[in-house]
């Protein structure tokens, strides 16, 4: 809003409250309404394709923000800009390994495998951890909601012990507290017992990376408004803009941490 209006463009919003079908339904509705840049965040990888097209046939550019949708660019969308999610998840296993060289069995709370978030995060992960040392014990869908992935940890923990769980690893902060409240409620303390891991860089996750209970938070940054913008310029002026945009992140240790809490 704030740079969209400072450069004299009106700013309209959709909200799909988390409902992939109104969120399609609010796309054409702004197609038929005949805006002249689009700006979606998609809820999941499929589900907007057709409303898509129908913008992209109508002329009208779609910046997708935030997560990818399945599908080409210049048939679905113009470009996409967002996180490189399959870094971050990198980035917390290097974390992992540097601080638990050794090896160990670790959990994994994904955000289901219906979300390129989710999926590409975990894929980073995996992919990154050296399998002759490190075990995936289990694996559960904490539907990016705290309370949900306390539950899938309770019932984690229940069936493998804490004794045989080294490091848990979720693909948003918010999943890894409702984990670390499942390990605290188990007796074990987040940190010592269990390394935690996550993606987001809340704050929350960034105070519990400064005191010890939360090895790492990878960022995954909401300032898209400066980029979007840029892009939108870019394509009034008739420059070419890539079909894929990095919005860069950081990964937070004990040792940079202080710089994200200013001080």
């Amino acid at each position: 809003k704030e740079y969209i209006e400072g450069a004299g463009g009106e700013f309209i919003v959709k909200d799909a409250g988390g409902d992939i079908a109104t969120q399609e339904s609010d796309i054409r509705d702004l197609v038929a309404a005949g805006v002249d840049f689009l700006v979606v965040a998609p809820l999941e990888d499929n589900g907007l394709q057709g409303a898509l097209q129908e913008a992209m046939d109508s002329e009208i550019p779609v910046i997708l923000v935030d997560r990818a949708i399945a599908g080409e660019a210049g048939t679905y969308y113009t470009t996409a800009i967002m996180s490189d999610f399959v870094w971050e998840g990198e980035q917390c296993a290097k974390a992992l390994m540097e601080a638990l060289p050794d090896g160990g069995n670790v959990v994994i709370i994904n955000g289901g495998y219906d979300s390129s978030t989710s999926t590409d995060r975990q894929k980073g992960f995996v992919d990154a951890l050296d399998s002759s040392k490190y075990t995936i014990v289990g694996e559960q869908d904490g539907e990016w909601l705290m309370d949900k992935a306390q539950s899938v940890m309770e019932n984690i923990l229940q069936a493998q012990g804490g004794e045989n769980i080294d490091a848990v690893f979720a693909v948003t902060d918010d999943m890894v507290q409702g984990a670390m409240n499942a390990i605290t409620a188990a007796g074990l303390t987040p940190g010592q017992d269990i390394l935690t891991l996550g993606i987001d860089g809340t704050r929350a996750a960034l105070e519990a990376v400064e005191d010890g209970t939360q090895l790492a938070s990878c960022t995954c940054t909401p300032y898209f408004g400066e980029i979007v913008l840029d892009t939108i310029t870019k394509l009034i002026n008739g420059e070419e803009v890539p079909e894929h945009i990095v919005n860069e992140d950081t990964l937070y240790t004990k040792d940079n941490v202080n710089v994200a809490l200013g001080f």
